[in-house]
């Protein structure tokens, strides 16, 4: 059986699974009085930490490469790798084979302004592959993808050129039917289990959405749309090389979503799929999307947020660390050892990071949605919200009163934190025990951020809990247990 991960055309990353492949950090008592200097709660830091991942994000569209380029050749018939509509031709570089032709409907542009004797979009096919290996490989020191023992000709890993737009697929890594899972990765020096080789597809010429410019010229749209692609599906491909039995389908799509802002920083392709998220934050973290209303469609992929937000906070390094984790751990078990590292839990770092979806403190964070609100509280009233709010999921309410009052949540397996936004800050008031009480005249907006710790036992299992929350007036105000700058803060919407 082989494994099939892919980017679909109406998010502009998604992915279809087609077999079964494939501390919270303790706080210390921060004494903030209103007008006192800012105190930024503090973020831990890594034990271990190896310089060839310490590159920060690139701007690939500056570093495309210029290649030499090697005259078309044949390419082999191979019985379970893609077949082409037309005559397979190959252009090899250093690290790929790129096989595509020129006829039928699987045909590349046929435009050449080189005398190299390929099709400039296929060359640049090629340059965007070299670079995502460059960029994931040698700047961020991910592992190399196994070899595939000579499929396609040769060990170089292969990218096959096909008209699978019209499938609603911009792109897919698949892996081999010819015993694929190797176990261990030769070209890794970490020891894998389940290594697994593939090969990936992307499509003639991403045209479906673009014209061709007024002067004949490719789109450049059209460009960065394979090139965020390539890089997303080789990152599979890589993926597939630390383990290729990974259950949590969701880590696959975040992760390579995510790379693609690592790698094409100015692209910024993965904000479409925000809405995702930010339409529907009370969704469970490993569901796909679209099982219960259409606003998480597509969830896994709209999770590259989570991603983002651990990676500005601890380093591209801590990504990688999961996936060498993933080797040997599956599940929760690979993120709570990647964690422990770091000092901090998954707990820990969903309620930071359900705080960030609302502040959007986030480097970018102005051009990403607000979240949505799940409604207002209202004075000496009791409210619950009519679906609940799935494991590891948050929901966002409004408190639209400026005065002291009393917050009370009546739940199990729920925390809850008041944030208060003022002059460019965020104020944090976490309700440890279940109520809360706070001077919201403080702050010029304040939020009540509702949290299930639960966790998932699979996507497929994914459970709702109820709560109640009660908001009353008055109380002793208590002050905020830390607070953060939150300049990308915009009210969200309704």
């Amino acid at each position: 059986m082989s494994s099939h991960r892919s980017r679909a055309l109406h998010l502009a990353l998604s992915a279809l699974l087609l077999t079964s492949i494939a501390c919270r950090t303790l706080l210390g008592d921060l004494d903030l009085e209103r007008d006192s200097e800012l105190t930024l709660r503090p973020t831990p830091q890594a034990t271990q930490v190896r310089p060839a991942a310490l590159g920060g994000r690139l701007d690939g569209l500056q570093l495309l490469p210029d290649l030499t380029i090697r005259p078309p050749s044949l390419s082999p018939a191979d019985h379970d790798r893609p077949r082409l509509s037309g005559t397979m031709y190959v252009l090899d570089t250093d690290n790929f084979r790129i096989h595509y032709t020129l006829d039928g409907e699987d045909a590349v542009p046929a435009g050449q302004s080189t005398d190299s004797g390929h099709p400039d979009y296929v060359i640049e096919v090629a340059r965007a592959m070299e670079y995502s290996w460059f960029a994931s490989i040698d700047h961020f020191g991910w592992a190399p993808p196994p070899p595939d023992f000579g499929l396609g000709g040769d060990d170089r890993y292969d990218v096959y050129l096909m008209n699978i737009m019209d499938e609603d697929y911009a792109g897919y890594t698949d892996s081999d039917y010819d015993n694929p899972v190797i176990g261990d990765n030769p070209n890794s020096p970490l020891v894998e289990i389940a290594s697994t080789h593939t090969h990936l597809v992307l499509d003639n010429d991403y045209l479906e959405d673009y014209e061709y410019n007024e002067d004949g010229t490719y789109p450049e749209d059209a460009l960065d749309y394979m090139r965020s692609t390539a890089a997303h599906e080789f990152h599979h491909a890589i993926q597939f090389g630390y383990d290729g039995e990974e259950p949590h389908d969701w880590v696959w799509e975040a992760t390579s979503t995510w790379i693609e802002e690592e790698l094409f920083d100015s692209v910024n392709d993965p904000i479409r799929t925000l809405d995702s998220v930010m339409k529907s934050p009370d969704s469970c973290q490993l569901a796909e999307g679209g099982e219960v209303h259409d606003e998480d469609l597509d969830r896994w992929y709209g999770m590259w947020i989570f991603m983002r937000h651990l990676s500005e906070q601890y380093g591209h390094e801590i990504i990688l660390r999961l996936w060498e984790h993933i080797i040997e751990l599956d599940g929760y078990n690979a993120w709570d050892a990647t964690l422990a590292e770091y000092n901090t839990t998954l707990e820990d770092v969903f309620l930071d990071y359900s705080v960030a979806l609302l502040t959007r403190n986030f480097e970018e964070g102005l051009r990403y949605p607000t979240v949505a609100l799940e409604g207002p509280l209202a004075l000496d009233e009791w409210f619950s919200p009519p679906d609940g709010v799935h494991q590891l999921g948050a929901d966002y309410l409004s408190v639209p009163f400026q005065q002291p009052i009393t917050i009370t949540l009546d739940a199990e397996g729920m925390l809850a934190v008041v944030v208060g936004i003022a002059e460019g800050e965020s104020y944090i008031y976490p309700m440890w025990e279940g109520a809360i009480s706070l001077d919201s005249s403080w702050h010029e907006r304040t939020y009540v951020v509702v949290m299930n710790m639960e966790r998932a036992v699979n996507a497929r299992n994914c459970l709702s809990s109820d709560y109640y929350m009660y908001l009353a007036p008055g109380g002793a105000a208590q002050e905020p247990e830390w607070n953060l700058a939150a300049p990308n803060f915009q009210p969200p919407r309704p």
